[in-house]
């Protein structure tokens, strides 16, 4: 058996178990005995001073274990990347594992570099409702993972995505969301077989293939300010504060659309972020 503990999972729900088809075979998902404590820590704040506000909130395990042959289990093992990116990407948490249970065939000694790292994000930013839409989404994202998760760079994708939600200003913000947009750029080069793209006609293009309308010009006028002298408003945006704000929800959200579009996730369930969201975010360049 494989058998991980799992940091800061929250399921629409919070169900007490919860079956992931993968074709590896079945993962389960499992509540911890102290779910109810950890959560609390996770979403209201540390239990003592200077710890960081994260938990073990569930258990996953997969039945495939050594008696199953090195295959199989190699097998299994390699879908613990996508299933963690999933459940980060579905919960807008950073949803990873650090450790095996003592009855796990295979022991956690390093975690790999291409797993969340343990970070506080607080109550997160789910975009489905339910667990059956948690289940639904990170299944469709295992079984792209071999081909369009690949193609698409579902693995930088995801993990720029983290950083940006769990930023300290809004500019590290937009830095990090317009850094997504860069490598969705990058990649319609590569499937139009170019050495590359300008920027913005680039995402355009993108916006086509996905069958979703493009960002207007607001997104690529604040980056263009950001990037070049360091602020959010200045010559090129012009701000108020408030035009700031909707530019983030705005670039989050169409990045959910591309992503649902280009993964096979599904069709967007609920629109995410608002801009009222991001009205309290440091933003240190204001």
């Amino acid at each position: 058996m494989l058998s991980f503990y799992v940091y800061n999972l929250q399921i629409p729900g919070d169900p007490d178990e919860l079956t992931i088809a993968t074709p590896a075979g079945p993962w389960k998902l499992f509540k911890t005995p102290d779910f109810a404590a950890m959560k609390a820590t996770i979403t209201t704040g540390a239990l003592r001073p200077r710890e960081l506000p994260v938990g073990e909130t569930y258990f996953l395990e997969n039945a495939v274990g050594r008696q199953s042959g090195a295959a199989a289990l190699d097998r299994a093992f390699d879908e613990v990347t996508p299933i963690l990116l999933a459940a980060s990407y579905a919960t807008g948490m950073s949803v990873t594992i650090e450790r095996s249970t003592m009855g796990s065939s295979l022991a956690i000694v390093q975690p790999t570099h291409h797993w969340p790292r343990v970070r506080a994000m607080g109550a997160g930013a789910a975009a489905v409702s339910s667990a059956d839409g948690f289940r639904d989404l990170v299944e469709a994202f295992v079984q792209a993972w071999p081909g369009a998760g690949q193609a698409e760079k579902a693995r930088l994708l995801v993990h720029h995505w983290i950083d940006a939600l769990a930023c300290w200003s809004m500019e590290d913000l937009y830095l990090s969301a317009t850094t997504l947009l860069q490598i969705i750029v990058a990649t319609e080069a590569t499937r139009q077989r170019k050495a590359k793209l300008p920027f913005y006609d680039g995402l355009e293009d993108a916006a086509n293939h996905a069958a979703i309308l493009p960002l207007g010009q607001s997104f690529k006028d604040m980056r263009n300010e950001l990037v070049h002298d360091g602020q959010l408003i200045g010559s090129r945006f012009p701000g108020p504060r408030s035009a700031c704000d909707q530019v983030v929800a705005d670039v989050l959200n169409w990045f959910d659309k591309y992503v649902h579009a280009a993964l096979g996730l599904g069709p967007v369930v609920k629109k995410r972020f608002q801009a009222s969201d991001f009205a309290g975010l440091n933003a240190y360049s204001i």
